[in-house]
């Protein structure tokens, strides 16, 4: 009975130790869901504990990996160069890190970005041409607006499950250890009713 006892109470230690250990990212320079309006040169993600050498990450987009230099890790933190100047668009990082404990974590964070272009026109506009395309470029400017806001809103509907599925394996092990206990205790009833 004693014996039950202590294994019911080591595995009851033992288990919320194992989960905390796992680390988590903490911060990232694009934040999920930001809209960068300047050059980004480096991309940073910071995590709650050190991770391993072996951690990578990605830059994709529209399925289309974009290289990053010099990914390198510095106890807590990932980073990455970004060689050329990004165009317009959504993007995502994908990260692969090994925490302290050797548990493979994997994740993704979205961005766009939003670079106004200031490039001179080629072709000079009249002010007829400019009054009769100014409805046209309106309307095409605010059909781009809502495809980004919807593009935004899918990724941001994305993470939020991604979320829920980390949140969900976390709550399956408080779930595990309460169905050990109400076996041991089980266990533990039957045990004495064969003695007496």
């Amino acid at each position: 009975m004693k014996k039950i006892i202590i294994i019911l109470f080591s595995i009851i230690m033992i288990v919320p130790t194992f989960v905390s250990a796992h680390t988590s990212l903490s911060t990232s320079n694009p934040s999920e869901g930001q809209v960068v309006t300047e050059n980004l040169e480096q991309i940073i993600l910071t995590f709650a504990t050190t991770i391993e050498e072996l951690s990578t990450m990605e830059l994709v987009k529209d399925g289309n990996v974009i290289p990053l230099e010099g990914i390198k890790v510095e106890q807590k933190h990932l980073m990455g160069t970004v060689t050329k100047p990004l165009e317009n668009g959504s993007y995502k990082i994908q990260w692969k890190i090994v925490g302290e404990d050797g548990h493979p974590i994997k994740g993704e964070i979205n961005f766009v970005v939003q670079i106004e272009q200031n490039g001179v026109e080629s072709n000079p506009v009249t002010p007829e041409d400019s009054a009769v395309n100014q409805g046209d470029d309106s309307q095409t400017d605010q059909g781009e607006e809502k495809s980004e806001e919807q593009n935004i809103a899918s990724d941001a509907v994305e993470n939020t499950d991604n979320q829920n599925n980390n949140l969900s394996s976390i709550m399956f092990v408080p779930f595990i250890i309460i169905l050990i206990i109400i076996l041991g205790i089980v266990l533990l009833f039957f045990t004495k009713k064969k003695k007496s």
